[in-house]
């Protein structure tokens, strides 16, 4: 039997960025503070050092040979804790998310309802308090960016695919 029929991955891939950066109209402007780095959804406008990349994974690379159907989730706010952390690595005290994957599996016909395997990239970027004042970042909830995977278009692909995707 083909391993194909039996198995698919789902991929929901959100891109993020000025056009789908719409914040909703509850969340509140919030300043930063030395202990919290915010995941945002733009670049402030003020004046701010780019630090580089940052990019972690998060989960299991499933593939057609995986057998087990209860393949453990992805928590979201652990993925955003490590993201969080490698920017803070390079000194930065905000995060701007460039890059979003979830990946789901479906194993004979039951689908996960979260993500298996989780990326996520941004770019860390250190704003000086004058600049904070200036330009209050929002912060991306954990909440949020569960909603962004769950709205993303699911696509039936391989495993080879679901992991080489990288936009």
């Amino acid at each position: 039997m083909d391993l194909s029929l039996r198995w698919s991955v789902w991929l929901a891939l959100a891109l993020v960025g000025p056009l789908h950066a719409a914040e909703p109209a509850t969340m509140e402007k919030v300043e930063v503070t030395a202990k919290i780095v915010p995941v945002v959804l733009e670049s402030p406008a003020c004046d701010h050092e780019k630090l580089g990349a940052v990019e972690i994974t998060i989960g299991e690379k499933v593939s057609e040979i995986t057998q087990d159907d209860k393949v453990p989730p992805v928590d979201y706010g652990r993925a955003m804790d490590k993201l969080v952390a490698a920017a803070q690595d390079r000194g930065a005290n905000a995060v701007v998310l460039r890059f979003h994957q979830g990946v789901y599996f479906t194993h004979q016909g039951r689908k996960s309802r979260k993500p298996v395997y989780v990326k996520l990239r941004g770019a860390a970027i250190h704003m000086t308090p004058e600049a904070l004042a200036q330009c209050p970042l929002t912060p991306l909830s954990v909440a949020e960016l569960e909603a962004r995977s769950r709205e993303g278009k699911p696509m039936n692909v391989n495993s080879r695919t679901a992991f080489e995707r990288d936009d």
